[in-house]
């Protein structure tokens, strides 16, 4: 067989390969093209606009984004969504890093139990976990009232009917519900951490403070910035809890960016103001995302793409 009778075959073999991975990849980019680039580009459109449905647009320019700068409840949603992430991030992480430690270094037994327990609030539905904590926070028969009358503590505190505490009460639920998601990835980064640098640290005589202080956190950073991305990301995508619990009230008090936008879009039928909100978080997002990568790296993620 001549070279030149061998050249087109493999040619033929590689567009072969070509044309299998691009199938097997097309699955997943008509996914992102249907349910996240065309929305997005859609509402950016839409942001341009005063309109209730389709068949009655007006080009108003950056009108839209013009009244954001003059709502006066803006203020409340980037104040929750401020303390949403200062507040559930860190705490999520500290106690999930906290209950992987225990299980995988201290538990001899019954490490997949706890491990399930903990996961459990992150499996069980947002509107369950919603409507069991509303119930809980019932300011005359709810549990967290019997608990202080039972300390002789006779109080009626409406946790959720509070201007001052709502949003307290739901950023509670949340670090209920993800605190095992944390607890997850840290288990997963443990499990990494090799058995090597452990037994130098214990030769050398390092107490437990001083294993988790100079093993365990340092080994476990790209857990610990892919953390802080995700929850940044998460805390601004917080929707179905809000929703639930208070609908953003009372008088805007616990208001996030999701449940805003929904309520311009679909109760008060402002649908270009709604879309440029969209648009707005959006480069907020992307912002906040953007200066995490550029001063942290992305966790694991980048990790991953300089080894390969």
């Amino acid at each position: 067989m001549t070279k030149a009778s061998v050249k087109p075959n493999i040619i033929q073999q590689k567009k072969k390969y070509n044309t299998a991975g691009y199938l097997f990849i097309l699955p997943a980019f008509l996914f992102f093209c249907v349910y996240i680039l065309y929305p997005i580009l859609f509402v950016s459109w839409g942001s341009v606009f005063s309109w209730t449905n389709l068949r009655n647009m007006e080009f108003v320019g950056l009108s839209n984004f013009a009244a954001i700068v003059k709502d006066g409840n803006m203020i409340k949603i980037f104040r929750n969504s401020i303390l949403w992430i200062l507040i559930t991030v860190p705490v999520q992480a500290c106690i999930g890093f906290f209950l992987a430690y225990l299980i995988e270094e201290r538990l001899r037994r019954g490490k997949g139990f706890f491990r399930t327990v903990f996961f459990l609030p992150v499996a069980t539905s947002v509107s369950v976990v919603a409507i069991i904590w509303g119930k809980m926070y019932l300011p005359y028969n709810g549990l967290f009232q019997m608990i202080l009358s039972s300390m002789g503590l006779h109080l009626s505190v409406n946790v959720l009917g509070s201007p001052a505490a709502s949003i307290y009460g739901i950023i509670f639920t949340n670090v209920w519900e993800w605190t095992g998601w944390s607890m997850i990835m840290y288990v997963a980064g443990i499990s990494q951490i090799p058995e090597d640098l452990k037994e130098a640290a214990k030769i050398d005589g390092a107490t437990k403070w001083k294993e988790v202080k100079y093993v365990f956190l340092p080994s476990l950073a790209s857990t610990h910035k892919s953390l802080l991305m995700l929850g940044i990301i998460g805390s601004l995508q917080t929707f179905a809890l809000v929703y639930t619990m208070t609908n953003g009230g009372p008088n805007y008090a616990s208001e996030m960016p999701g449940t805003y936008i929904f309520k311009m879009g679909f109760t008060n039928q402002q649908m270009g103001y709604a879309s440029a909100l969209s648009v707005a978080f959006l480069i907020f997002a992307l912002a906040l995302t953007i200066i995490q990568i550029k001063f942290l790296g992305s966790g694991d993620f980048m990790k991953r793409g300089e080894k390969s």
